[in-house]
């Protein structure tokens, strides 16, 4: 079942897995997961990266280790269009939702670098890393590696739905489009919120150590990852509002989606990013023992549970207990859901009723 998964390369869709908070999240969580000496040797490493000086010296802090770390699991994404970099491809494989019988798919051929899938990217990363490849070899494997984990937890980067109205498929969600956002992908993209500066990673990261069920995760391997993925879009990302606005006749009109669903895919995206960073972690030869959470009991790493794509709801503490609104970060602005700037503002992410000012328009 797994290999058959794999096996499946569909067709272009191109989109930013997470976004660079995501990413850099993800990565942080790697990094405390990893001794003083892991650090330094990858770090080292990837001050050997061939656009070291370009995305890396031009954009941030590059005394700050911990910085480039977290840089390089943004660096795909900043890559592309840069002839010799970009690898399109790499960044997902479409398993189908709506041909899954019958469906007489042949798939394309992949022994070109550029057309590899996500599957086959990691699975070279992991070889160059371990070989003895120059270090600036490296420094570009390590850069994909731990991007590329980030973005098999998308669960948009693992499907695309086919139908009557998408023959071809509708490129990971990039076809949906949405009232809360541009479409159904970016809106995952962002579930996190925009803004990525240190202070913002800190943020979201001890958020997410408060949340200690948050960190109970099945390594498995990138098959049982993609399966996990698959299963998340299937199930809960392509609900019955889009399946059913996809069926109609004529163009397709921005979707609303229920608050609901806005919630429980906040909750959806942080079991993804959490697991997305336990296992990277793990992949570099980190510990397999969750990030220490601050003044709170170290979460046991559960490696009997069995795997769970769809996580159950879990409880919230009360401050993100209803995540209905939208807060526009720039102003501290609060949106409801019928409200033109609700999920459309620069910079943003979900917030509770009572977070923020209200806004002058809708009343928040």
């Amino acid at each position: 079942m797994i290999r058959a998964l794999i096996l499946l390369l569909l067709f272009v869709s191109p989109a930013h897995a997470w976004n660079a908070l995501g990413h850099k999240v993800i990565a942080d969580i790697a990094w405390q997961q990893l001794s003083e000496d892991q650090r330094s040797e990858i770090v080292r490493t990837l001050r050997r990266h061939p656009r070291f000086d370009e995305d890396f010296a031009k954009q941030g802090d590059i005394g700050d280790d911990r910085w480039i770390f977290q840089q390089a699991a943004v660096w795909p994404d900043i890559a592309r269009g840069k002839a010799g970099f970009d690898m399109p491809t790499w960044h997902y494989v479409n398993i189908a939702i709506g041909r899954e019988r019958g469906f007489n798919f042949v798939p394309k051929p992949v022994g070109k670098a550029e057309e590899w899938n996500i599957i086959q990217a990691i699975a070279y990363c992991r070889k160059v890393i371990a070989s003895d490849a120059p270090p600036s070899q490296k420094a570009l494997a390590y850069s994909w590696l731990f991007h590329l984990v980030g973005d098999l937890h998308q669960p948009m980067h693992s499907t695309a739905l086919f139908s009557e109205r998408f023959p071809d498929g509708d490129r990971g969600g990039n076809s949906i489009p949405l009232v809360q956002g541009d479409n159904l992908h970016s809106l995952w993209d962002n579930l996190l919120g925009r803004q990525h500066r240190a202070n913002d990673v800190k943020r979201e990261i001890a958020e997410l150590k408060a949340r200690l069920e948050l960190w109970k995760v099945e390594p498995g391997d990138v098959g049982l990852w993609l399966q996990e993925s698959h299963k998340l879009a299937k199930e809960f990302a392509y609900c019955p509002e889009i399946l059913e606005a996809t069926r109609q006749p004529g163009e397709l009109p921005k979707i609303r989606l229920p608050a609901s669903y806005l919630k429980a895919s906040g909750e959806h995206a942080r079991h993804r990013v959490v697991a997305a960073g336990l296992r990277l972690g793990v992949l570099l030869g980190g510990s397999a023992e969750p990030v220490e959470a601050e003044a709170k009991p170290v979460p046991e790493f559960d490696f009997a549970a069995a795997a769970k794509p769809t996580p159950r709801p879990m409880s919230l503490t009360p401050a993100r207990s209803e995540l209905t609104h939208w807060l526009n970060t720039n102003g501290n602005v609060r949106h409801n859901s019928g409200c033109r700037w609700y999920h459309n503002t620069k910079n943003g992410r979900a917030c509770a009723a009572s977070d923020g000012k209200a806004c002058g328009q809708c009343g928040g």
